[in-house]
C-alpha cells in the first residue's frame, strides 16, 4: 500500500529550492545592511546625545556658581533695604527733632 505523500507529485525542483534559498539568503543579507544603516545612524544620535548630556554635567557647576552669587545678591539686597528703611526712619526723626527745635525757638521769641 503507498503513503499518500509518496503519491503526491513534487511541485518543485532542487533548481526551485536553490533559487528560494538564494533569494532568502539575498534578502537577508539586505535586511542586515539595513539593519547596520540604522544602527550607524542611531550611534551617531547617541553621540550627539552623550555630548549634550556630558556638556549640561559640565554646566552643572556653572548653575551651582551661578545660584550662589544670586543668593549672595540676594543677601546684599536684604541688608541694602534693611539700611536704607533705617536711614529713612532716621531722616523722619531728625526731621521731626528739628521741627521740635524750631518751634522751641520760635516760642521763646514770642
Amino acid at each position: 500500500m503507498a503513503t499518500p505523500a509518496s503519491t503526491l507529485p513534487v511541485s518543485f525542483t532542487n533548481d526551485d529550492v536553490k533559487a528560494n534559498v538564494c533569494s532568502k539568503a539575498q534578502s537577508s543579507v539586505n535586511a542586515l545592511a539595513v539593519l547596520a544603516k540604522s544602527i550607524l545612524k542611531n550611534s551617531h544620535s547617541s553621540d550627539h546625545l552623550t555630548t549634550t548630556l556630558k556638556q549640561f554635567a559640565n554646566s552643572e557647576d556653572q548653575i551651582k556658581s551661578t545660584q550662589g552669587h544670586i543668593d549672595r545678591i540676594e543677601f546684599i539686597h536684604e541688608q541694602l533695604l534693611f539700611h536704607s528703611n533705617k536711614i529713612l526712619s532716621d531722616t523722619q526723626e531728625l526731621i521731626e527733632i528739628h521741627q521740635t527745635f524750631s518751634n522751641m525757638k520760635l516760642e521763646k521769641n514770642f
